[in-house]
């Protein structure tokens, strides 16, 4: 199975979400692939990790080696301390150049595919000797680039965090539109980052008018979001997932533990939509 998290918008969770998706996967005894496609090297650094270019070397060799030529695919696999059968494909700053790379192969192919169905191909075929043996999560950047469509054209299932507010909607919907040209949608929207005030409020209100069944967000029956704020904003520098987090490492005791908690009910949400079941 191959799970997106995608937003055009920075800051609204994407990363701690595919974090948070492939450890808890990895947790109850999956296989899984997580693949950063983002410059900024987040995930590397939430899993305290070196950052490293993976992906961009993944790609330069799909695009130009034949498949007996190309290195081992392991070779650009970085195990997860704690969590043998998680492996990262990370991704930094040549990532960036990936898409101007991806634009000249398009032209060369006279315009037969477009730059987004060229990526896709090369994405499916980077992560192929793994799809059939892992759960593949992609976490895509914050930004509507190449990387990001071909991880809509590729994935089985794409989740959407989102701050609600009204700078979010455009991100959401600009998801939603691209999924409905290839007769997709939106498996799971997940508020973030929640206040309690009228603006986010009134903004989960119209996502689940305009989105029933898939707004992650119904406090009385244990799905309240991801309304920890500033832990999500801050765990991060722990460079571990919360799962790996002992209350005495936080001031607040109980705020770690509520955090945990809404995370164990997004994720397995996630899973449940996503049809990957316990083993």
């Amino acid at each position: 199975m191959i799970v997106a998290i995608a937003n055009n918008k920075g800051g609204v969770a994407k990363t701690t979400i595919a974090v948070h998706f492939a450890t808890w996967l990895a947790r109850q005894g999956k296989k899984v692939l997580l693949v950063d496609l983002d410059t900024q090297g987040s995930v590397a650094r939430f899993l305290g990790l070196p950052p490293a270019d993976e992906l961009a070397e993944l790609f330069l060799a799909v695009l130009n080696l034949s498949p007996a030529r190309r290195p081992p695919f392991r070779s650009f696999l970085t195990g997860v301390p704690e969590y043998q059968d998680l492996v990262v494909i990370r991704g930094w700053g040549r990532s960036a150049d990936l898409e101007a790379m991806l634009a000249t192969n398009a032209a060369r192919a006279g315009g037969i595919q477009t730059v987004a169905g060229i990526a896709a191909d090369v994405l499916r075929a980077a992560i192929a000797p793994v799809v059939n043996v892992a759960e593949v999560v992609i976490d895509t950047g914050p930004y509507a680039g190449t990387l990001q469509q071909a991880a809509l054209l590729i994935a089985d299932h794409v989740f959407v965090p989102g701050v609600p507010e009204p700078a979010t909607d455009a991100g959401v919907l600009d998801i939603a539109r691209r999924l409905r040209e290839v007769n997709r949608g939106i498996t799971g929207l997940i508020p973030t980052k929640i206040v309690n005030c009228h603006i986010h409020g009134a903004t989960i209100a119209s996502w689940q008018r305009a989105l029933p069944n898939i707004v992650y967000y119904d406090p009385p029956h244990r799905m309240p979001g991801l309304p920890r704020r500033v832990i999500w904003g801050e765990i991060v520098g722990y460079g571990r997932p919360i799962w790996n987090i002992t209350p005495k490492e936080w001031s607040v005791r109980r705020a770690v533990k509520e955090a945990a908690t809404e995370m164990e009910a997004v994720v397995r949400r996630m899973a449940y939509d996503a049809e990957i079941g316990s083993n």
